[in-house]
């Protein structure tokens, strides 16, 4: 079952952030750690200056990234995750992946990556850097994106990755600007965003949307409310905004979970309900954005007999 599930009574235009409690992780490993660990360095591996790029420049906020992912993990799972620091020089211990690294802090030739690319290697999260006046996107690491990559946003300000922007989501993306504009260090934020997919490949990056749309294509007339429960998966990514207390930079960070429908409903009493409260007020422009029109009608049917069947009580 997902760890969030973020369906209520009705579709929310808002952005619907949170704030980050001390007693709340940065950083979140759960059961799937190894293999999308292993899954993300396959990727780095395979096509490195696809899935990392980063800017000249930024390599303080890089730092600071590595520190701050570092220190969360050894806070929140300190059986699995430690760091000893001599002055300057760290040693980091990952138990799960059996993994020891030593390295001098702020020198990049102390490490055989990156900054930004190493510390990515050791969570499941995208991990994206943005920084000045108009949060422009400087480095990041993304293998799990959803229909975007870096090729095509690296260097663009906030506002222009989202291009082209439909009238459906300006008011959530003005909303992320300000947020951003404001945000202090030390005081991270927390949102929601989910999705409907007809896979449950975690690299949606945009080298596979043509396939993924195809698949869409082919799929979707034949789905039925008898059989579009197995067909189709939730997406829910949890991101963290965090501003950066040196370089004065953003850290975006991206946890994609996801589960394949007919769990989620046989699992979660009521979520066929919430589900369906929250399609049925989705606009048009909305379903249309996140691909889901082609397969709605087969799934609103379904979702609203599981919706009868959860409610009605036993004979």
């Amino acid at each position: 079952m997902l760890p969030y599930f973020p369906f209520g009574q009705q579709f929310n235009d808002k952005m619907g952030t949170f704030p980050l409690s001390e007693n709340e992780p940065l950083i979140e490993p759960d059961g799937h750690y190894a293999r999308e660990t292993a899954l993300k360095r396959q990727l780095l591996t395979e096509l490195p200056a696809y899935y990392y790029q980063s800017l000249p420049g930024h390599k303080t906020a890089q730092w600071e990234v590595l520190e701050a992912l570092l220190t969360n993990l050894c806070q929140f799972e300190p059986s699995q995750f430690s760091l000893r620091t001599e002055g300057n020089r760290w040693h980091w211990s990952n138990n799960r992946l059996n993994e020891h690294t030593s390295f001098t802090f702020g020198d990049a030739g102390s490490l055989p990556l990156e900054p930004l690319d190493w510390v990515g290697r050791q969570v499941q999260e995208d991990l994206i850097l943005l920084d000045g006046p108009e949060a422009s996107l400087v480095a990041g690491q993304l293998c799990f994106g959803n229909g975007w990559c870096l090729d095509e946003k690296i260097g663009l300000p906030f506002w222009q990755i989202h291009a082209p922007i439909t009238p459906i989501v300006e008011p959530m993306l003005r909303s992320a600007q300000k947020l951003m504009e404001r945000l202090p260090a030390g005081r991270p934020v927390w949102r929601l965003n989910w999705s409907v997919k007809m896979s449950d490949q975690l690299d949606m990056t945009s080298r596979h949307t043509p396939a993924l749309d195809q698949l869409l294509t082919e799929r979707a007339p034949s789905l039925t409310p008898e059989t579009i429960a197995e067909c189709l998966y939730v997406r829910i990514e949890r991101q963290t905004l965090t501003r950066l207390p040196r370089s004065g930079a953003i850290l975006f960070g991206i946890h994609t979970y996801q589960n394949r429908l007919s769990d989620e409903v046989s699992k979660r009493p009521d979520a066929a309900e919430r589900l369906t409260n929250v399609f049925k007020t989705t606009p048009q422009a909305m379903l249309d954005y996140k691909g889901m029109t082609p397969f709605m009608p087969a799934l609103l049917a379904y979702l609203t007999t599981a919706s009868l069947v959860t409610t009605c009580p036993s004979a």
